[in-house]
């Protein structure tokens, strides 16, 4: 059972305007047991005769930077952690920060890039998705209002441990917000490429615990299939399993949740086997 003691917030450092710290502040607000840990990457690489000092003069400005924006949420009683660390390969650095913290969510604004382009280039979510050792929170709707459509993507033909893992990792974070707030629905998604791998509707919905009209299952890729199903039903957050595996199989996995979270224009979490 999930449960959350410690979320982790990266910081854009290009914008005032910090979704992930608006989201994290929502969440941590149902329960003021909630710790925040929020995150800055930072680094210079501007000529100066004394490095050093260089370092501590921007990681001071940062941390203050960083403490005012944090400072609604520690006033509702939330403990708030707040790191700067200076690294030039910030990308690299979230996952491994968030272990460190304990986290048990992170959240992160989307970076907002093509397909092409995060293809060709190292970029944060590609990376953190590849090596969080929990589940993480993608921001591209920094304002969600009530009756908030939950769309899970399943792959419930295939019953190897993997796949048996997320599917139920999925729905758990599904029935998790959804359950107990009336407003809020659930919905499913199984795409499927071959007769061998179709699932129906009614299965599906039986796996997933929820009504048959809001149950679909769809001939084809899952990267075409659930951003399609997303924009139908007008989902808000769409779940995803991933896999930061070595091998073949947690390979396809990664490579597939990269490909959706290019094509969807909903908050994406993404949760991976335990």
């Amino acid at each position: 059972m999930f449960t959350l003691n410690t979320i982790f917030v990266v910081i854009d450092p290009t914008t005032d305007v910090q979704a992930a710290l608006v989201s994290a502040t929502r969440i941590a607000s149902q329960n003021k047991e909630i710790s925040v840990h929020v995150y800055e990457a930072v680094y210079s690489s501007g000529t100066n005769t004394d490095a050093d000092a260089l370092q501590r003069v921007e990681l001071a400005r940062h941390h203050a930077w960083v403490k005012s924006l944090t400072e609604p949420l520690e006033a509702a009683g939330n403990a708030v952690n707040i790191e700067i660390e200076w690294t030039a390969d910030w990308r690299d650095a979230i996952a491994p920060a968030a272990k460190r913290a304990g986290a048990d969510l992170i959240v992160k604004a989307a970076s907002a890039r093509s397909g092409a382009g995060r293809r060709m280039l190292k970029t944060s979510d590609w990376t953190l998705l590849r090596n969080s050792h929990c589940p993480v929170y993608l921001i591209k709707k920094d304002e969600l209002q009530s009756g908030i459509k939950v769309l899970v993507a399943l792959d419930i033909a295939r019953d190897d441990e993997l796949h048996t893992q997320l599917n139920d990792r999925v729905l758990e974070f599904g029935h998790a917000l959804v359950d107990n707030i009336p407003e809020n629905s659930l919905h499913a998604v199984n795409a499927y490429s071959t007769a061998d791998n179709f699932v129906s509707p009614p299965d599906l919905a039986e796996k997933a615990g929820i009504e048959r009209t809001d149950a679909y299952t769809v001939d084809g890729a899952p990267e075409k299939v659930i951003p399609e199903i997303a924009e139908q039903i007008g989902a808000d957050i769409v779940i995803l399993g991933t896999a930061a595996r070595a091998g073949i199989q947690g390979i396809v996995i990664g490579n597939t949740a990269e490909k959706i979270l290019d094509a969807l224009n909903t908050n994406i979490l993404t949760v991976n086997a335990e």
